[in-house]
C-alpha cells in the first residue's frame, strides 16, 4: 500500500511540491529532481516505470569505513525500489571497488578529499491507481549498493536486494514527509 492523496486532491489541490532540497541530517543532501525529464512533480496518465534523476551530496563525517548507501522508493512501500548511490563517507573522487574479493563486494565511491554533488539516475515503477504518490529517500548501510551515477550506470552491477530491506529500518512507517523529493501524480 502506498501513501497517496485521494482521487479528489489530484482533481483539486495539487500535492505539496518537495522543497529545494531534501536533507538526511549528518548524512547526505538531494537537489535537482527531474522525474521523466520534468521537475520533482509530474503529471502521469497512468501508472508504470518512471525515470527519476537527482545530484546527491553524501557527507558523513562520523560514518567511519562503512560503506553507506542511498536507497529510493515510493511512501508507505515495505520496501525500497532502488539504490542509487554506493560509497564510503564522501560522495564524488570517481568509482572504486569497495570489499573487493568478498561476498559484499561492490562499486562505490570512496573520496579521500571534500564531498562532491553527484548526479545519479534510477527507474521506479509507479500503480495505476489514480493518487499522489510521494518519492522519497533514506541512508542505509548494507554493506553493498548500486552507484547509479554515470561512471557506475556504464558497468553491469546487480540491484542488491538487503539494502532495498532497509526502507522501514528504524523507521517502521518508512521514510517521513520530510524524507520527500518528488511527487508522481496519477491522473484517472
Amino acid at each position: 500500500m502506498t501513501d497517496k492523496t485521494s482521487h479528489s486532491d489530484v482533481h483539486g489541490t495539487p500535492a505539496s511540491a518537495p522543497g529545494p532540497e531534501m536533507v538526511e541530517p549528518s548524512r547526505f543532501r538531494i537537489r535537482e529532481v527531474r522525474i521523466d525529464g520534468g521537475g520533482a512533480e509530474v503529471r502521469v496518465r497512468g501508472g508504470g516505470s518512471y525515470r527519476v534523476e537527482f545530484a546527491v551530496l553524501h557527507d558523513c563525517g562520523m560514518c567511519g569505513n562503512a560503506v553507506n548507501q542511498v536507497i529510493v522508493g515510493l511512501a508507505g512501500e515495505d520496501r525500497a525500489q532502488a539504490s542509487v548511490w554506493n560509497g564510503k563517507q564522501r560522495s564524488g573522487g570517481g568509482l572504486k571497488v569497495v570489499n573487493a574479493g568478498t561476498s559484499v563486494e561492490a562499486l562505490a565511491e570512496d573520496n579521500p578529499g571534500p564531498a562532491e554533488w553527484v548526479d545519479v539516475t534510477c527507474e521506479l515503477v509507479v500503480p495505476d491507481e489514480p493518487g499522489a504518490y510521494s518519492v522519497r529517500a533514506r541512508y542505509a548501510q548494507a554493506y553493498q549498493g548500486r552507484l547509479m551515477t554515470a561512471e557506475g550506470r556504464a558497468l553491469p552491477q546487480p540491484e542488491y536486494e538487503d539494502v532495498l530491506g532497509w526502507w522501514k529500518v528504524d523507521r517502521p512507517q518508512g521514510p517521513g514527509p520530510e524524507s520527500t523529493i518528488g511527487t508522481i501524480i496519477v491522473e484517472a
